[in-house]
This record gives C-alpha cells, sequence and structure tokens, in this order.
C-alpha cells in the first residue's frame, strides 16, 4: 500500500487513532511535545486532513491501524 507518511509519521498516526494526547506520545517515543506537533502538522498536510479525528479515521478506513488496538493502560 502506498503510505505518503514517514515511518515516524505513520508511528505517530496510529498513537493518535488509539487516543493518546499529544504529551503521551512524547513520553512513549522519547520526544518533546513540539516534535508530535510538528509531525502531526505535516502528516495533517500529506493526508489532507485537519485534525486528529480526521487523521484518526483516515488511519482505520485505510488499514493503518486494527479497530481492536486501544489505547494500553
Amino acid at each position: 500500500q502506498d503510505c505518503p507518511l514517514t515511518d515516524r509519521e505513520l508511528e505517530i498516526l496510529r498513537l493518535v487513532a488509539q487516543g493518546y494526547t499529544n504529551g503521551r506520545i512524547a513520553r512513549e517515543l522519547w520526544v518533546t511535545e513540539q516534535t508530535v506537533k510538528f509531525h502531526l502538522s505535516n502528516l495533517y498536510r500529506k493526508l489532507g486532513v485537519g485534525n486528529r479525528t480526521e487523521a484518526s479515521r483516515y488511519a482505520y478506513m485505510h488499514n493503518l491501524v486494527r479497530p481492536h488496538e486501544q489505547l494500553a493502560s
């Protein structure tokens, strides 16, 4: 499948689709929240979406995330 995202953007998209906050993503990936926001801006632009809800929908519609994946506590 032809995905326009980098591996890191894809990783962040999957975490967003699972309900992670920017802060939680930053902690999970050992980066700053600003870095997460930077990647989110890029992936929103590449996917043609405006927010994390639309990005999450894209991820599910294109089988980038499996429906049973959920936020781990």
